[in-house]
This record gives structure tokens, C-alpha cells and sequence, in this order.
């Protein structure tokens, strides 16, 4: 997922590229695309070439973030590009920016109608970050895990969209993975 998430970061990439970077043959590649990974990537565009086509895949939205709810409610996190992968408590992109760069993404984050928590909400947020070994003060991603959460816990599908240009972890990623390709 972490590769797939790094090759595809400026465009989507033929499945047969994509095995190449990887270190696997195609068809094992398809499999695990097939059998495993199913819900985590889409085809973007296809190409003519040779009689044949070319499928060029990505991750159905670039910079996702996967929220399941375990056992408990242990939040479980499925972050490709930052190469997260496990229980919340392991970490959040959040956990590498300074406290300044969290408090100006709390500001931003704070517009967003599903933050805007009641205060018995609130209490239920609290209980489910201490739940899952979160350090205070929360982070903004700390906040939008616990409201995804919450909102599948309703049968409600959501989405919170954090840009890159307000996002300092994506910054330092995007820049970094743009000087390693050259």
C-alpha cells in the first residue's frame, strides 16, 4: 500500500510499473491487487497500446486515510502514504509536527461541521482518545479519526479533506518523495 501510495503520489501507474518498483513479478502483483487489496485501489485511465490496453491505477483519492473500528474500540489506522499501519496509539501524521504547526491545523480543522462536537460528543471523543492511548493535547488528526469514527458508528460515510497547502507533514513528504525522484 505504502508503494503504491509513493508511486502514484504525482499520477496513476500501469500495474506493470508498479510490480517492477515493488520487486515482484506481475502476477503476484495482480493477485495481491486482486484478492487482497481490493477496496484500496481503482483504475484511473486505460491506453491502447499494442492490441492490448494498459490500466493505470492509483488509490481511489490520493492522501487517504482508513479508519476501522476494532475489538473495544480500538481505532485502527490504514495510512499508506505516511506508512501507517495498526492501532492509533502507534501514531498520526500529527505526531511529527511541531506545536505551532498543530495549532495552526486545529484552527483550519475547526471550520469543518463534523469537529464541531456537542458536549456530550465530546465526552465520548475524549473517552474513545483515551481509549486508544492518545497523549493530550489532541492532535488534529487525533479529531478527525475520532469523528470519522463516530460517524461510521451512525452507518454514515464521511470524508475530511486536508490540503496539502495546510498540511505541513504532506508538505515535507510531497517534497521529499520529489527529490528522491530526481
Amino acid at each position: 500500500m505504502h508503494k503504491l501510495a509513493v508511486e502514484t503520489i504525482d499520477g496513476p501507474i500501469t500495474k506493470n510499473k508498479l510490480a517492477n518498483a515493488v520487486g515482484v513479478s506481475y502476477t503476484e502483483l495482480l493477485y495481491q491487487l486482486n484478492k487482497h487489496l481490493k477496496g484500496f485501489w481503482e483504475v484511473k485511465r486505460e491506453q491502447k497500446k499494442r492490441g492490448t490496453h494498459e490500466e493505470f491505477i492509483a488509490l481511489p483519492t490520493q492522501n487517504t486515510v482508513y479508519v476501522i473500528l476494532g475489538e473495544g474500540a480500538v481505532v485502527y489506522l490504514l495510512d499508506p502514504l505516511a506508512n501507517i499501519f495498526g492501532k492509533i496509539s502507534g501514531g498520526t501524521r500529527c505526531d511529527e509536527c511541531s506545536s505551532a504547526q498543530i495549532a495552526k491545523c486545529l484552527e483550519k480543522t475547526r471550520s469543518d461541521k463534523c469537529l464541531d462536537f456537542t458536549p456530550e460528543e465530546r465526552r465520548r471523543r475524549e473517552k474513545l482518545l483515551e481509549a486508544n492511548n492518545r497523549p493530550k493535547p489532541y492532535t488534529p488528526m487525533d479529531y478527525i479519526i475520532s469523528c470519522i469514527a463516530f460517524k461510521s458508528l451512525e452507518g454514515e460515510e464521511y470524508a475530511i479533506e486536508v490540503c496539502e497547502t495546510e498540511c505541513h507533514f504532506m508538505s515535507k513528504i510531497r517534497a521529499s518523495l520529489r527529490k528522491e525522484a530526481h
